[in-house]
């Protein structure tokens, strides 16, 4: 088995993916695998799975086996598992959801998440948040890489029962949009007050 060593946030957007307007979960898991790994480590041809890579993290070593990654759809959710493995746990599953925009409602770039993912509490505890940040960002950086290659900017992602929608906007409406949210904001009248001069 190849084995690659790298740390835990050596990302970059620049990962030679075949990238959709509309992605399934064998597509996304790949996608997001591929961004979990260092770009030496991916294979010269073809968009497939990276082999396992070592993340190494103040002195302790754990190995994700990116061909186990797994990603399921559904209306406004997306969850991520992949297993991971090291001498105290042997190999176990951790598993992340992640609430996003459904199809039918405006797609945007947030998600709601656990505070941390599922699984085996020694992974959970010390790889866990780590693992949970990259695949968030791994996500984010499909809409980037998307919206770059169109030279427009990432508006968001919408997940459905086994698709995920990515969504981009025109720089010239993306600010035309921003001046509305800011004109908006300035009209709406201060409603906060101060609670203790309201005691008074």
């Amino acid at each position: 088995m190849a084995v690659a060593q790298t740390g835990p946030f050596r990302l970059s957007p620049k990962r030679r993916f075949e990238l959709a307007p509309r992605m399934d979960e064998v597509s996304m898991a790949a996608a997001i695998a591929r961004r979990l790994s260092p770009p030496s480590s991916l294979p010269a041809k073809g968009f497939g799975f990276p082999p396992a890579v070592v993340w190494t993290d103040a002195g302790d070593d754990i190995l994700l086996h990116l061909s186990s990654l797994r990603v399921v759809l559904r209306s406004g959710l997306i969850v991520v598992s992949l297993d991971l493995a090291c001498d105290q746990t042997g190999r176990e599953a951790l598993v992340m959801p992640f609430s996003v925009a459904a199809s039918r409602d405006q797609a945007g770039l947030l998600a709601v998440t656990e505070e941390l993912p599922r699984g085996q509490g020694l992974l959970v505890g010390r790889w866990g948040k780590l693992l949970q940040d990259a695949v968030w960002a791994a996500l984010l950086s499909i809409v980037q890489e998307y919206a770059g290659r169109l030279n427009k900017l990432p508006f968001g992602l919408a997940a459905e029962h086994g698709v995920l929608s990515l969504h981009v906007a025109d720089p010239a409406e993306a600010a035309l949009l921003q001046r509305h949210v800011l004109a908006a904001r300035a009209a709406a009248p201060d409603v906060a007050t101060d609670p203790v001069s309201d005691s008074r």
